[in-house]
């Protein structure tokens, strides 16, 4: 009974509906199909020795594919002593640009923050404290996410620093592998300084776009086993895939010219990130509605609310279905 679920998922089916329908947005993981070989290589990197020019890596994909969150669990997994990483990884988000993007700077807020609980600061004795802390916490790299753009948002000075700060990391003073995220204009900017190039370069990784494959069917299976309904729903079939992915796809675009003229076309592939979020809304509303399983309709009629419009018929199809499931 209810096989279809992990041991702790199946514990929530005995919550009111209420709460049941909110687990469905918490935060699950489930493994990456196409980021396993990508977090093999990562672990390498922490593994090796501390060396007077350490090595690092750069991870490339377009918005949604998922690297951010991979990049977040390879730093849970590393501070929590699991996954068999070497030392801890850090993590650290440069589209908050409140904190600011000079990559030292947000390396010491971080820093501090974890060992004492405020800042280091640049003094000679805080950036001491911050060398030893490295060495003493086993923490073996720093990731900076969303990496990319930064030239475009620097002065060439400031430009200039951030990639003295890359190779200092590196160094035998601080002895860390730094992993940089972001799209595909990170190849841009990395190479725009020909040392920088020259050390990332041939550790450039691509994470590639989803497509409506075997993979995805795997996955988007893996993901359900985390969501609280009561009864199981086809989600491998070829039409719920095909929906799932047509519904992800829509706003993504792609420029192309042809005859001196510009025009868009729609992207082949589609956003995991946004197939995640129909598919956590479709449960939620499953749950709500008393239906407890998804498919098709359920699909596009999550993605009206997403967007905040509704089909009145496929409303009306959900609908009957929930009122004859009760009254049976």
């Amino acid at each position: 009974m209810n096989d279809h679920l992990t041991k702790k998922t199946r514990e929530y089916l005995l919550l009111p509906s209420e709460e049941r329908a909110l687990l469905c947005y918490r935060d699950v993981w489930v493994p990456h199909p196409y980021g396993i070989a990508l977090t093999e290589c990562a672990k390498l990197l922490v593994s090796l020795p501390r060396v007077k020019a350490n090595p690092g890596m750069a991870v490339v994909g377009a918005p949604g594919v998922g690297k951010s969150r991979l990049a977040q669990r390879w730093s849970e997994e590393g501070f929590s002593d699991t996954g068999g990483w070497a030392g801890k990884v850090m993590y650290i988000d440069l589209s908050n640009r409140k904190k600011g993007v000079d990559l030292e700077k947000r390396f010491l807020q971080e820093l501090g923050m974890i060992v004492r609980g405020r800042a280091y600061t640049f003094s000679a004795k805080d950036y001491a404290e911050a060398q030893q802390a490295v060495r003493r916490l086993n923490i073996r790299a720093v990731i900076f996410d969303e990496a990319h753009g930064l030239d475009r948002r620097m002065t060439s000075q400031r430009l200039h620093n951030m990639f003295e700060a890359l190779k200092g990391f590196s160094n035998q003073d601080w002895g860390l592998n730094v992993i940089l995220c972001g799209i595909k204009d990170l190849r841009e900017m990395l190479d725009i300084d020909d040392q920088i190039q020259s050390r990332y370069g041939h550790r450039t990784t691509e994470l590639p776009e989803w497509e409506n494959d075997n993979l995805l069917a795997s996955f988007i299976a893996s993901f359900m086993c985390y969501m609280p309904l009561q009864l199981p729903s086809a989600v491998t079939s070829t039409i719920f895939l095909n929906k799932l992915y047509d519904l992800a796809s829509p706003a993504r675009f792609e420029a192309k010219i042809q005859e001196g003229k510009k025009y868009r076309v729609r992207s082949k592939n589609s956003s995991l990130r946004t197939m995640i979020d129909i598919l956590r809304e479709a449960c939620r509303y499953a749950i709500v509605s008393g239906e407890e399983y998804i498919d098709v309709v359920s699909l596009q009629t999550a993605a009206d609310r997403l967007m905040g419009k509704a089909d009145a018929q496929a409303l009306l199809i959900q609908s009957a279905r929930v009122t004859l499931a009760t009254s049976e």
